[in-house]
């Protein structure tokens, strides 16, 4: 399941606000990640990129996650540093409003939710993340997206 950030109200993947999936097994969410290229940044080393990417995630003021209206943020959110990886998004009509060509190597810090088992039936996950740039000229990002699940075994 994806990252809130890619699917904002009224960005390019609409449909990742509210997403309906059927599982019987582990559930892995990923909550927030920032990345950092060469593609956008082609001066840049592989540990400039994860500065840059670990930077991105300081300003992340709010990060939610309730399980049926249970916040369970504090117990189940992780943090992951990747190794290096090649970024190449090939069109214009992408997510994260990458300009194009886009491709690089890059690094990111990722937030995510792993679930070993849900009571079987009807869930819904909602994850909130709120993050005020330093810069004041910057808007601030609020992403929020909800997740119906039904478990089945």
């Amino acid at each position: 399941m994806g990252d809130p950030a890619a699917a904002p109200a009224g960005g390019t993947n609409v449909n990742a606000t509210l997403q309906a999936c059927q599982i019987s097994s582990i559930l892995y969410l990923h909550v927030y990640g920032a990345y950092c290229s060469q593609g956008d940044s082609p001066d840049k080393s592989i540990p400039q990129l994860l500065t840059r990417a670990l930077d991105e995630n300081k300003i992340i003021k709010l990060m939610q996650v309730k399980i049926d209206d249970t916040d369970v943020s504090s117990n189940i959110v992780r943090e992951t540093t990747s190794q290096p990886w090649i970024l190449t998004i090939p069109s214009s009509d992408n997510a994260f409003s990458e300009k194009i060509p886009c491709r690089g190597q890059a690094m990111a810090e990722i937030y995510f939710l792993l679930f070993k088992t849900l009571p079987t039936g009807h869930h819904t996950i909602t994850a909130e993340v709120t993050r005020v740039p330093l810069q004041p000229n910057q808007p601030v990002e609020h992403d929020d997206v909800k997740w119906d699940i039904k478990v089945v075994r």
